[in-house]
Order: structure tokens, then sequence, then C-alpha cells
């Protein structure tokens, strides 16, 4: 019978411990669904003493009249003053490959960006269409001036040819996420 006592004092101290686990796992993994936040938009890591880096989850624009597309996302650091640069990657979706771009322009209705200086990083079939993935760098104080305005539009100038791509509604959502949850800050 002393036995039998033991066990079933083990068997009932292991559902207890069991049951607390289940409850406070269950308690602190409770996040709200009405929740607005636009971390799912963008990264941050703490760099020390050059304060934190930021990684912008790509942002989709699109050129309506041929059905192409550019995924651009963006990487900085910022403490408490703007002096940084930001790094561009940027991926054009299209029926032919770009091995090489003459000029690249961010603009919005305020503000624009031109970079002559790009990078091809690789170029990829993707499906039926070429994804053509380039890298450059902003300057931070002209990158964060785009995000007052989300009317962004993308100009590719390759071969005296001009493709644009435009932020649609959900980009243009998510940057003006990213307007009050980053660059408030600056």
């Amino acid at each position: 019978m002393g036995i039998n006592v033991l066990v079933n004092r083990k068997t009932y101290f292991s559902i207890v411990i069991f049951s607390f686990c289940v409850f406070f796992t269950g308690c602190f993994s409770v996040k709200p669904g009405t929740t607005k936040s636009g971390k799912h938009l963008f990264d941050t890591f703490f760099v020390g003493e050059e304060g934190t880096q930021y990684f912008i989850k790509p942002l989709t624009l699109v050129n309506k009249q041929n059905k192409e597309t550019v995924y651009i996302d963006f990487t900085f650091r910022y403490k408490n003053q703007v002096r940084d640069s930001v790094n561009v990657n940027f991926s054009l979706i299209s029926a032919k490959v770009f091995k090489r771009i003459d000029r690249f322009k961010l603009s919005n209705t305020e503000n624009e960006i031109v970079c002559t200086s790009l990078n091809l990083l690789f170029n990829e079939k993707d499906n039926k269409l070429y994804k053509s993935r380039f890298s450059t760098k902003f300057s931070l104080e002209e990158f964060h001036k785009m995000f007052d305005d989300n009317n962004w539009e993308i100009t590719v100038f390759n071969d005296g040819e001009t493709e644009s791509f435009i932020a649609e509604n959900k980009t243009k959502r998510s940057i003006s996420i990213l307007q009050e949850e980053i660059f408030v800050l600056f």
C-alpha cells in the first residue's frame, strides 16, 4: 500500500506541475489580435555604440502595363542623428534580363533620389520571368524624407528605355506605417 500511495503522489505532483506549466505558458504567449504594430514590416537589431540597425522588409511596386514588379528592401543604422547611408537592394521581376541599369530613381510628389552606381548581384529565372537583383546606396537624410509622402514611384533607366513602377494601396499603407513606427523618431 505504501508503494501505491507514493506512485499516486508522484502522479498527482506531475499533473500539478504540468498544469502550471501549461497555464503559465498560455498566459505569457497571449497577444492581442487587434495590435496594429508595424513590426511585420521591419526588424531591428541593437548594434551597441552605433545605435539600432533597421531592416525594412521588401516593399512591392508594380508596372501595371507589362505586369512587372520591383521588390525593394532597405538596411540602415540610426542612433541620435541622421548621418549614415542606406543599403538598398531591389529585385526586378521582368520578361527581360537586366544585366546593368544606367540610372535608378525613387521618387514621390515631394522628393526624389537618383542613383547611377548600381551593382548587379545576380540574375535568375523565376518561372517565365527573370529576377534581376541589384544593390545601391542612398543618403539616409534623403531617404527618410521619402516617408513624408507614400506615393512612391521607381523608375529604371536602361539603354534609352524607361520603366516605371508605382506603389499600390497596400504598399502605400506600409510606407505610412513605417513613417509612424520608425521615421517619426528622426
